[in-house]
């Protein structure tokens, strides 16, 4: 190898981990206008006078939203510059936390947080469309195991500032400042001005778009399921958490980061035995029947041991989840189809992660945790055997 070509060949190297780092640093800071619900909700709740239910209806609409406009981002994600798309999000979340943070009406609260869920489903599948057009196939199984980093990171920073700025009660910093903070980040992705290669758009047909959906059937199942669990746990741990009295309520939202930061151990799991066995399906299968293992057994376990179980689940959970929204979008994605397959993906993860607003709210009410437990424990079980049954399919779709 020449000296020049071996000089390109690493400006080439730095160019690309730029690519990935900017995407990586970006998407973890959606996520200050995002799960900083999660640590407020009790205290929300409380002044507003509604019922820990009625509360988690806010989680509800706005991952229904996000889901079905993760739908719509990921079709115009394939016809409009990603880095513009990724853009108007931005600023979407910071305007719409900052007016979330003046608001004493439950319904107009819903309405703007269901606002927030368009905007941020402007994040994910356009980048996901910058990396599949700027990486080959062959990059692909390992950049993706990258990237659920971001989110995990991003909801243990959040949860972490969130705990330390409005662990005293007043709920409402807890939006107004994520909000200026995200006009900050709005300026650094101007800056770095990342966007996939300008190509002819192709024009939208129903027909294609149905096709796609049944092809990646089982895929979109794995990750309703899957989804409801993951998405239910972002809203409702630190409630969880709160609810066992081992943990003193300021300390809530730093105790529920730390563990996300312990469930960032599934995965580099993931990512490890992917890359050794470069089997994506297996590995999801095998990570996700584990995770609800751990779920069930939490329906007979009590105290701090109980905590200890959450944090197993969690790290297997969050290494299934991973390669569910990230590494199958990529494997199953056609050429020029990556932005749409990740959108229909992450549709069904968050609408069915919806769910879990209200109807967890509503079944710790009516019987517990341990209820809870049981449900996604279950859930978790049928999605790994799904997946599993596809395990020897995966060659054919990363051909």
């Amino acid at each position: 190898m020449s000296v020049d070509h071996a000089r390109d060949h690493s400006s080439h190297g730095k160019r690309r981990n730029a690519i990935v780092a900017t995407l990586w640093i970006t998407y973890a800071l959606f996520y200050l206008g995002r799960v900083n619900l999660s640590v407020v909700l009790p205290a929300l709740a409380a002044d507003l006078n509604v019922s820990l239910a009625e509360a988690g209806a806010l989680g509800t609409v706005y991952f229904w939203v996000y889901g079905i406009s993760h739908f719509f981002s990921g079709q115009a994600g394939s016809q409009i510059s990603p880095f513009r798309l990724v853009s108007f999000g931005l600023l979407g979340i910071a305007l719409v936390n900052i007016a979330f943070a003046f608001q004493t009406s439950l319904l107009v609260m819903l309405l703007l947080w269901g606002i927030n869920g368009v905007a941020q489903s402007a994040g994910w599948a356009p980048m996901f469309r910058i990396l599949a057009e700027r990486f080959d196939r062959t990059q692909i199984k390992r950049i993706s195991t990258i990237m659920p980093f971001s989110y995990v990171f991003g909801t243990a920073l959040t949860w972490t500032f969130i705990g330390v700025v409005a662990g005293g009660g007043d709920w409402r910093v807890a939006f107004w400042l994520p909000g200026l903070l995200l006009l900050l980040v709005l300026a650094f992705w101007r800056r770095a001005g990342i966007d996939a290669p300008k190509s002819q758009p192709s024009r939208i047909r129903p027909r294609v778009i149905l096709a796609e959906a049944r092809g990646i059937a089982f895929a979109l199942l794995t990750a309703a399921l899957a989804g409801f669990v993951f998405n239910g746990t972002i809203i409702w741990l630190p409630t969880y958490i709160l609810d066992t009295g081992l943990i003193e309520g300021r300390l809530v939202g730093f105790v529920a980061a730390a563990m996300q930061v312990m469930a960032i151990g599934g995965l580099f799991l993931a990512r490890f035995r992917v890359v050794r066995s470069n089997q994506v399906f297996a590995t999801a299968a095998l990570m996700l029947a584990a995770a609800g293992g751990a779920l069930l057994l939490l329906t007979v376990t009590g105290g701090a041991l109980a905590l200890l179980v959450v944090v197993l689940a969690l790290v297997m959970l969050n290494g299934a989840f991973g390669l569910t929204v990230s590494s199958m979008p990529l494997l199953l994605a056609p050429p020029g189809r990556a932005a749409s397959v990740t959108g229909k993906i992450n549709m069904m993860s968050n609408f069915w992660g919806g769910m879990a607003g209200f109807s967890i709210g509503a079944l710790v009410d009516a019987s517990g945790w341990s209820a809870v437990f049981g449900l996604w424990g279950a859930v978790l079980l049928l999605a790994a055997a799904i997946i599993w049954r596809k395990r020897a399919e995966e060659n054919r779709w990363a051909e």
